[in-house]
């Protein structure tokens, strides 16, 4: 083989060797390593059951206060109607003192309904927060099917129906005890009873939770 020949297998090993030659793109993304990806997840799973906890805990109080204020309605009701059929035979007051003890209750358990109702907003802030966290955490199933957009999807829509429940509750609270006609009583305490907002819809996406994360309710 002559030198004129070696020549340009020489530029050829050298084409070679460059096209072998490792290129570092600094805008490519930074990719976590299988221990850090499954800290995340972990880390995930666990503010999932706590958040996940509390709204379950939550929709306990608000149903138990629900009862409890539809009791002390009724109570209210019955007062208030009494006053009503009185003054108008012999003139007496339409606000006797029986009737602070049951309202002052009515109006601590519209507060609760109004803690409740912020403390969903703040559950939905952690949620979408966890979203957040780098990983593939966002995708990923951590019990049957729901993935992580679906819990935030659940709870956004159960803190907008507490808080327009709660400013429902808040009214009645205020008012039926301001009733001048029977007819306004009854429509008070039927608001409060038969609430549009937080109603058998939200019951039964709390059963479909439960079933989702396999506890029994």
């Amino acid at each position: 083989m002559t030198k004129a020949n070696k020549t340009p297998q020489k530029v050829n090993e050298a084409n070679l060797n460059d096209s072998l030659t490792p290129i570092r793109y600094l805008d490519s993304p930074r990719l976590l390593s299988p221990t850090s990806h499954d800290s995340n997840l972990a880390t995930c799973k666990t503010r999932l059951e706590t958040i996940v906890k509390q709204l379950q805990d939550n929709y306990a109080k608000w149903q138990l206060a629900q009862q409890r204020g539809t009791s002390i309605c009724y109570s209210i009701e019955a007062k208030k109607t009494k006053c009503l059929e009185k003054s108008q035979d012999e003139g007496s007051t339409s606000y006797p003192d029986d009737l602070i003890l049951p309202c002052n209750k009515l109006a601590i358990i519209a507060s609760i309904f109004g803690d409740i109702a912020n403390n969903a907003k703040e559950l939905l802030r952690q949620l979408s927060a966890i979203c957040k966290l780098p990983g593939t955490a966002a995708d990923t199933i951590f019990y049957r099917s729901w993935k992580l957009p679906q819990f935030v999807a659940f709870t956004k829509e159960l803190a907008e129906r507490y808080e327009q429940e709660s400013l429902v509750k808040k009214e009645v609270a205020e008012n039926i005890a301001h009733s001048t006609e029977r007819s306004q009583l009854i429509a008070y305490t039927t608001l409060w009873e038969f609430p549009q907002n937080v109603d058998s819809y939200v019951h039964l996406g709390f059963l479909l939770l439960a079933e989702e994360i396999n506890l029994k309710q």
